[in-house]
C-alpha cells in the first residue's frame, strides 16, 4: 500500500494558516505557552520518496494512534508504534502525533523534545521545523549557560526550514491562493524566528530584514511587530519613526487579540514616545494610522523634541540642561556624557519605585523629575543606594531629594540617568503602615 503525502501537506499549511490568529492569541501570553492548537494536521510534509507501509498491521497501527481521542493513550500507542516500527517511513509522523498531543496537554517541554526527534527521523519535517520555530522566542533564556548554542540551534532550523518549504510542490486539487496562503503563514514563523535570533545576536540590520518579511507575510504578528520596533529602536543610529509606528501597530493588534502583554507594550511605547518626542501629544493620532495600516505612510517622522524652555523651577531646569543633550545622540551626546560622566548631581524629585539591586544591599531608588515622565509611568532617574537602610522604606509618591555621582544612562524607552549616592532629605524610620480593608456587608442573592 501507498499513501501519497501531497493533500495533507495542503491540509497542514491551510490548517495552520487558518486557525494562526487563535494559536497567537492563546499560545504567545507567556514563556510556555499552551500550543495545542499551534500543528492540528496528522501527516507528514511532501517529500521526495513517497513513503510506504510494509504491512496491514503497521497500517492499522499508525490509524487507531491517530483515530484515538483520549490525549494519554494516543500517545502510549505511538511509544507503541515507534517500539513495534522504529524503521517506519512513518516514523516521522508518529513524533508529530506525539508532538501535537503533548501539545494538547500543554506540556511544551515534551512537545519539543518529540518535534527534535521528528527532526533526527526526517531532517526535513516542515511541521516539526515550523513548531520548534513557533514555540522558540518563548522558551528561549537568555541567561541559559547554552543560551549561545540554543540561538545557532534555532537560526539554523528556521533557515533550514525556509529551504524546504521553497522547493515545496502545490499539491493536486488545490488552488494557488490555497497553496500560497499556507506558505505564507510557514514563512511569517521561520523569519520571525530569524528575526527574533537577531535581535538577541544584536544583530539589528539583520533582525529587521527577517522581520519585515514575516510581516509582510503576516501583517497581523504582533509580535513580529514589536520584536522590529525594538530592532529599530537599538539600531545605530536609532530609527525613533519606525520603532514608534511599529510598537504602535503591535500593541493595538495585542489588544485587539488580549494579549496580555499588551498593557505593558503600550506603557512602553507611551514612554519611547514621550521621551523622544517630549509630550504624548500625537501618540493616539499615530495609534490610530498604524492601526490601519502595516506600513508607515512615505516621510512619516516623528518630531523630537525641542530644547525645554526654561520653567523657573531650579530642580526641572538643571535636570533638563544636564539630560538634554544626551537625547539628541551622536557626537553631542558622546559629548555631553564626557563632560558628566563622574560629576557630583543634586536633584529632587517623586519617588516612582524602591527595588532590591542586583548586588547585596543595594537599593534601586527610581525617581520622576519631570512631569511629563510622571505621567508615562516612567522615571528619570535611577539612584544605586549602598548607604542608607531606610530608603527601602520610600513610597511610590514620596517627594525627595538627593545627590550622586553620574556613573550611566540609558536612552530608551525615555532617558534615564544613574547616580551612585544617597537621598539627602529625611528618610523613614519604618514602612507606611498599610491601610485596613474596608468590609462591606455581604447581600445574600433572594431565592
Amino acid at each position: 500500500m501507498k499513501k501519497t503525502t501531497a493533500l495533507w501537506t495542503l491540509a497542514l499549511l491551510l490548517s495552520i494558516s487558518s486557525g494562526a490568529t487563535a494559536v497567537e492569541v492563546q499560545s504567545r501570553s507567556g514563556r510556555s505557552p499552551n500550543l495545542a492548537l499551534a500543528n492540528r494536521a496528522e501527516a507528514p510534509p511532501q517529500a521526495a520518496k513517497t513513503p510506504q507501509w510494509k504491512s496491514r498491521e503497521e497500517y492499522d497501527a499508525f490509524n487507531a494512534m491517530t483515530t484515538e481521542k483520549d490525549p494519554n493513550k494516543k500517545i502510549a500507542l505511538a511509544e507503541a508504534f515507534l517500539q513495534k516500527y522504529s524503521t517506519s517511513d512513518f516514523k516521522d509522523s508518529a513524533y508529530l502525533v506525539e508532538m501535537q498531543t503533548y501539545q494538547q496537554l500543554n506540556q511544551t517541554d515534551k512537545a519539543v523534545d518529540a518535534a527534535r526527534k521528528a527532526l533526527e527521523a526526517n531532517p526535513d519535517n516542515l511541521p516539526a521545523l515550523r513548531f520548534l520555530s513557533f514555540t522558540f522566542p518563548f522558551l528561549y533564556k537568555p541567561d541559559a549557560p547554552d543560551a549561545a548554542s540554543q540561538l545557532s540551534r534555532a537560526d539554523t532550523d528556521a533557515h533550514h526550514g525556509l529551504e524546504v518549504l521553497q522547493k515545496l510542490q502545490k499539491p493536486q486539487g488545490a488552488t494557488d491562493e490555497q497553496f500560497q496562503q499556507g506558505v505564507k503563514e510557514f514563512r511569517s514563523v521561520f523569519n520571525s524566528c530569524i528575526g527574533f535570533v537577531g535581535l538577541q545576536k544584536k544583530d539589528y540590520a539583520n533582525a529587521i530584514t527577517a522581520l519585515k518579511a514575516a510581516t509582510d507575510d503576516n501583517p497581523s504578528s504582533w509580535y513580529a511587530l514589536y520584536w522590529m520596533g525594538l530592532a529599530y529602536l537599538y539600531s545605530t543610529p536609532r530609527d525613533y519613526d519606525h520603532a514608534i509606528w511599529y510598537y504602535a501597530r503591535a500593541v493595538d493588534l495585542a489588544k485587539a487579540g488580549k494579549d496580555p502583554n499588551a498593557d505593558q507594550w503600550e506603557k512602553y511605547l507611551k514612554q519611547t514616545y514621550v521621551g523622544y518626542h517630549g509630550t504624548d501629544t500625537g501618540l493616539s493620532d499615530i495609534m490610530t494610522q498604524a492601526a490601519a495600516s502595516a506600513n508607515p505612510p512615505d516621510g512619516f517622522k516623528v518630531e523630537q523634541v525641542k530644547e525645554p524652555p526654561k520653567t523657573g523651577n531650579n530642580m526641572i531646569d538643571a535636570f533638563n540642561t544636564l539630560t538634554f543633550p544626551l537625547k539628541l545622540g551622536g557626537e553631542t551626546a558622546q559629548k555631553q556624557w564626557d563632560a558628566v560622566k563622574g560629576q557630583s548631581i543634586g536633584l529632587g524629585g517623586t519617588v516612582t519605585s524602591v527595588e532590591k539591586g542586583p548586588d547585596p544591599n543595594v537599593y534601586l531608588v527610581h525617581i520622576a523629575v519631570l512631569d511629563t515622565t510622571k505621567s508615562a509611568e516612567g522615571y528619570d532617574v535611577e539612584l544605586k543606594d549602598s548607604t542608607q537602610p531606610n530608603v527601602k522604606n520610600l513610597q511610590k509618591g514620596d517627594l525627595v531629594t538627593f545627590k550622586g555621582t553620574a556613573d550611566a544612562y540609558t536612552a530608551t524607552p525615555n532617558l534615564v540617568l544613574t547616580l551612585l549616592g544617597e537621598v539627602t532629605s529625611d528618610l523613614p524610620d519604618k514602612p507606611a503602615a498599610k491601610k485596613a480593608p474596608v468590609h462591606h456587608a455581604t447581600h445574600k442573592p433572594t431565592s
